[in-house]
């Protein structure tokens, strides 16, 4: 379609998204198309959804498709169009051409596509800024060239609109004054991660899998947070002027609901699909920080002094200490889709652990990430049976703790042969970096070794009869070739042959640096079990 508009978009009618389809081809579908070709398993992309836009886009899908399939009582999902496109438009019944399914309407007073409607045509003023692509409508905004830029598409089709509205609307965060976030994270500079199991993360095995589980736990989210099992669904539908006045509340919520954070409202102009923007008084929604019941998302349970949850993709991001916290801390509520009891397995197969989120900072976004951990059959079980999960966080706390051990030794060998040989780093001198700030990277190269194997590695200990677990976990420190220990002695053994050092002191500062490694190695606040043969012999 390029970039000019030949009629006004209508998603349930038009073919107006593009699908990969798994014989190879590309097609252009209707979102009830998209639904029965995800129902069908024949979908392998959506080639204009960019990285950080494919959790608003599963989300938006699983929670539109459970409100039509609950509103129409049907007892399984629907494997054709059709019948996805009346069910869908059983949730707008009031509006028979179908304007909130539309992109562009005219009439401000009435909605759009993810586009609430004003109270009057006078509000039509309030909309004054204007945005010329959807890569800048969208929520990503960088001061660094992270994984995709803003405002960088010259040519546009009508589904790098609907990404990006729906990305804008459901994932949003604080973005200065008047530009207010969405309910479903703990802060404006919070994030709405996704961290759930599916038995795949092929597009459609993936939503049928997330709208069954919502379809049959309903009952567990309006237990466990102050939903409404007749409350609002589609939050694009109501009239909104940006007031305080006209702010909802949880209470009056469906679980499922999809909301709406920003007044937004796109317009044809010289043949091309615009957005125009206007500003808010208050959010759409009374804060509650995040305590919404998204089935997706950990929820924090030790506020700060300020009374917010924490965000649960930080610095830290899905590094192997993020995602053992996510699955066992007590500082983070599992998120409905985590827990195998109502995420539609009993365990008796495996699942992969689904992480997906962009990190927030203030004024901007710090990157889009996302891990995808296989979890063995016995490891899902331990979550549905008393004391088994502590078993495996043991084992998981330890691993990481004696990581962490390998990691200060290796940066104070390394540290030590940066210094020439000396223990007395000091400071940064004269500008330069300190030893300390050489050692760092070589550390963070063992992370990222050992972040790539841990959940394998751990899973391979636990499942191992009790008598085999110390003997594997020997092995996975140091086995003579990519053990843990191992690897840091093959860093350190890189770093010294890259590190400047004067020649004359090369000698003396790799033997010191040798030194430090295997003498805290072997000693009390090192890995001594290790080495207890050694020493016997």
């Amino acid at each position: 379609m390029g970039g000019v508009l030949r009629i006004m978009p209508n998603i349930l009618t038009e073919r107006l998204i593009r699908v990969d389809l798994s014989d190879g081809s590309r097609v252009d579908a209707s979102l009830p198309e998209v639904y029965a070709a995800l129902m069908a398993d024949r979908v392998e992309a959506f080639p204009a959804l960019r990285p950080h836009q494919r959790h608003s886009w599963h989300a938006f899908l699983v929670q539109l498709g459970a409100m039509a399939v609950r509103e129409a009582g049907l007892a399984k999902l629907p494997d054709n169009a059709d019948e996805w496109r009346r069910i869908i438009r059983g949730l707008t019944p009031e509006w028979p051409d179908d304007e909130p399914w539309q992109l562009v309407v005219d009439d401000i007073t009435e909605p759009a596509f993810m586009q609430p409607p004003a109270s009057s045509v006078e509000r039509a003023a309030d909309f004054k800024n204007t945005v010329e692509t959807p890569d800048e409508l969208d929520m990503l905004v960088t001061s660094k060239n992270h994984d995709v830029k803003q405002a960088v598409a010259s040519q546009v089709n009508v589904d790098d609109w609907v990404y990006a509205l729906v990305t804008l609307q459901t994932m949003e965060g604080y973005g200065g004054r008047y530009n207010y976030g969405i309910s479903r994270m703990p802060s404006g500079y919070g994030n709405r991660p996704a961290f759930s199991l599916a038995p795949s993360v092929r597009p459609g095995l993936h939503v049928q899998h997330d709208l069954v589980a919502l379809l049959g736990h309903r009952q567990a989210m309006l237990d466990e947070y102050p939903l409404s099992d007749s409350g609002l669904r589609l939050l694009w539908v109501i009239p909104w002027d940006g007031g305080k006045a006209q702010s909802r509340v949880l209470t009056d919520m469906d679980p499922y609901y999809i909301e709406v954070c920003r007044r937004i409202r796109l317009r044809v102009a010289a043949g091309r699909i615009v957005a125009a923007r206007a500003s808010s008084d208050a959010k759409r929604m009374v804060d509650v920080k995040g305590m919404t019941g998204d089935p997706w998302a950990p929820a924090g349970t030790n506020p700060n002094p300020r009374g917010t949850p924490p965000a649960f993709l930080g610095p830290r991001k899905f590094g192997y200490e993020r995602v053992v916290d996510g699955m066992f801390s007590e500082n983070w509520k599992r998120p409905l889709l985590f827990r195998p009891e109502t995420s539609g397995t009993g365990g008796d197969e495996e699942m992969q652990l689904v992480a997906r989120g962009m990190v927030r900072g203030e004024g901007g976004t710090e990157g889009y990430h996302e891990r995808i951990v296989p979890l063995r059959h016995r490891t899902l079980r331990v979550f549905g049976r008393p004391g088994d999960p502590k078993q495996l966080e043991d084992i998981a706390r330890e691993r990481i703790q004696q990581v962490g051990t390998v990691k200060n030794i290796l940066r104070h060998a390394v540290a030590t042969f940066a210094a020439k040989g000396n223990s007395d780093f000091g400071a940064h001198r004269n500008g330069k970096p300190s030893p300390n700030d050489l050692a760092q990277p070589q550390a963070n190269r063992l992370d990222e070794i050992v972040d790539g194997k841990f959940f394998d590695d751990l899973q391979d200990e636990f499942e191992a009869e009790e008598s085999e677990r110390d003997a594997i976990r020997k092995r996975w420190l140091m086995n003579g070739d990519d053990g843990v220990i191992d690897e840091a002695r093959k860093i350190m053994n890189a770093a010294q042959n890259s590190l400047p050092c004067p020649s004359v002191q090369r000698f003396r500062a790799r033997v010191n640096a040798d030194r430090v490694f295997w003498g805290r190695m072997r000693g009390n606040d090192g890995l001594a079990f290790l080495f207890e043969s050694e020493e016997e012999n």
